[in-house]
C-alpha cells in the first residue's frame, strides 16, 4: 500500500486496517526475541522515584522549602507547554525533602537500564553496563539482564549487590491529560526528569572488556544520550565512550545506536557529542520535541533528516512522536518497518499497562492517527513513518521512548537472512516515500 492509498481511505477503515496489522504483530514479537543477536546497551541506569504531579500537594505549598518553590514552577512553565524532558536542580538534600513529603514509588531509570529491562522480559539477551550494582538498583531491574562479572556474562540475580556504588535518585514527575494541578489544566500527558546533582555515565571496565569480545556476535549497540554528563568531565567521557565504540564496529557490530534527549540550557552538549562519535555512532533517535531543537528548527521532513543523516555520518535516522514513527534509511525498508511497528507496540502495551509488560493485545481506546505530510523523498534515503497506538491518557508516559527504543533494536538486531524478508513474519505495509 502506497501513500496514496493510505491517505484515500476512510477513518473507521483507517483505524480497522492498522489495528489488522498491529495484532498480527503480536504474534511474532516471541518468535523475534528468540531469534535476536545480543543488544550492548551502556551508560545509563538509575533508581527513580515517581510522582503523581497532581498528588504533590506538598511541593505547592507556601511552607515549602525555597528549592522545592523553584521546582514547582519549572514544572507548572512545562504544564502549560506540554514539555516533559529533563530538569537539573542543584539540591543535593531534596531527595530526603521529597521523600519525606510526597507519595512516591520507585523504578528503574536510565536509557539503556529501561531498554535493557525491557529486552529481557521478551526474553531477548542484553548486555547492561552497570556499575552501580547497590540493592537499591539491582532490586528496580530484571534478574535476567546481562552483566559483566568475572569474565563472562551473567544474569543479574547471580550477581552479589555492591551496596559501595549507589548514586543519588532520579524523580519523575507525571502529569495526565485532563488533570487539575496548581490551577492548570494538563493538556498533553507528560513526565519530566528531575535530577537533584549532576551524574557521570556508569563507568564499567568488566562491561568494557566484555562487550568488545562479544561484539562480533551481537546484533546492536543502543547508547544513552549522555545527557547528565558534567561539562567538566565530557571530554574524558567522550573518548572513553569513542574508543569502546570503534572497537565495536572494527570487530563488525554494524549497528550503534545513540537515543539522544532533551539537554534544556545545554544547547551546545548534542553537537558535542555526535562530532566526538561522528562516523562510529550509525544511528541516532529522538522524539519530535527534540528534534524541533536539536534539528536546528528544520521542519520534520524526509530531505532535513537524511540531510542532518548525512552531515553526521548516520545511515539511519529515527523520530518518535505521541502518535507517529518516522525513520530515514539507507538500510533495508522492510526491516526497518517491521522495526518501528513494534517499538509502537510495545510502547503502546507500556502506556496502557502503566509498566513494562509483554504485549498482548492493542487498547480498545487507541487512536491512529493521519500521518504528516514528511514532504518529497530524500535521496540515497527510504523514508518509513507508521502510526502509534495513541492514548490520550496513557496510564503512565515513563519509558515510553526507551521502550519504543528496545522494540526497535529487537528487529535491528535481527541476523541477516533471519526471516525478515520472507514469509516468517507478516507483511506490514506502510507508508514509505520511495525515490
Amino acid at each position: 500500500m502506497d501513500a496514496s492509498e493510505l491517505d484515500s481511505v476512510g477513518p473507521r477503515d483507517h483505524d480497522r486496517d492498522w489495528r489488522r496489522r498491529y495484532a498480527s504483530l503480536l504474534a511474532s514479537v516471541p518468535a523475534l526475541a528468540a531469534s535476536a543477536r545480543p543488544v550492548l546497551a551502556g551508560y545509563s541506569a538509575f533508581v527513580d522515584a515517581y510522582v503523581r504531579l497532581d498528588d504533590a500537594a506538598a511541593l505547592f505549598s507556601p511552607d515549602a522549602p525555597e528549592p522545592a518553590v523553584r521546582l514547582a514552577g519549572e514544572l507548572v512553565a512545562r504544564l502549560r507547554s506540554g514539555t516533559g524532558g529533563e530538569y537539573l536542580i542543584d539540591w543535593p538534600s531534596g531527595d530526603a525533602w521529597l521523600a519525606a513529603n510526597l507519595a512516591h514509588s520507585t523504578g528503574a531509570g536510565g536509557t539503556s537500564a529501561q531498554l535493557a529491562k525491557a529486552l529481557a522480559l521478551l526474553g531477548a539477551p542484553v548486555l547492561l553496563a552497570l556499575a552501580d550494582r547497590s540493592p537499591a538498583q539491582i532490586d528496580v531491574l530484571s534478574g535476567d539482564i546481562l552483566v559483566a562479572e568475572r569474565g563472562g556474562p551473567r544474569r543479574l540475580a547471580e550477581v552479589a549487590p555492591d551496596p559501595g556504588h549507589a548514586k543519588a535518585r532520579h524523580w519523575i514527575f507525571e502529569s495526565t491529560a485532563g488533570a487539575e494541578i496548581a490551577g492548570e489544566t494538563v493538556q498533553r500527558s507528560t513526565r519530566v526528569i528531575v535530577r537533584l546533582v549532576d551524574d557521570a555515565p556508569e563507568n564499567d571496565p568488566d562491561f568494557a572488556v566484555l562487550s568488545a569480545m562479544m561484539a562480533a556476535d551481537c546484533g546492536a549497540a543502543a547508547l544513552s544520550s549522555l545527557v547528565s554528563t558534567p561539562d567538566a568531565i565530557l571530554p574524558t567521557v567522550l573518548a572513553r565512550v569513542a574508543g569502546l565504540a570503534r572497537s565495536w564496529r572494527s570487530a563488525g557490530l554494524g549497528l550503534v545506536h545513540i537515543e539522544l534527549a532533551d539537554y534544556g540550557p545545554r544547547p551546545h552538549l548534542p553537537m558535542r557529542i555526535l562530532e566526538a562519535l561522528s562516523g562510529i555512532v550509525t544511528s541516532v533517535g529522538m522524539s519530535l520535541s527534540e528534534w524541533k531543537v536539536i534539528g536546528g528548527g528544520q521542519p520534520v521532513e524526509s530531505v532535513a533528516l537524511a540531510d542532518f543523516a548525512r552531515r553526521h555520518g548516520l545511515s539511519r535516522l529515527c523520530i518518535h512522536a505521541d502518535d507517529f514513527a518516522l525513520a530515514v534509511t539507507a538500510g533495508d525498508p522492510k526491516r526497518e518497518e517491521l522495526a518501528l511497528l513494534t517499538g509502537c507496540l510495545l510502547a503502546g502495551a507500556r502506556a496502557a499497562a502503566g509498566q513494562p509488560v509483554l504485549p498482548a493485545a492493542v487498547a480498545d481506546e487507541a487512536v491512529f492517527s493521519r500521518l504528516p505530510d514528511f514532504g518529497a523523498a530524500a535521496e540515497d534515503f527510504h523514508t518509513i513513518a507508521c502510526p502509534a497506538p495513541w492514548l490520550r491518557r496513557p496510564a503512565s508516559t515513563i519509558g515510553l521512548g526507551d521502550t519504543f527504543l528496545a522494540g526497535t533494536m529487537l528487529v535491528l538486531s535481527q541476523p541477516l537472512g533471519s526471516g525478515l524478508n520472507d514469509d516468517s513474519f507478516p507483511d506490514h505495509p506502510i507508508k514509505e516515500l520511495s525515490i
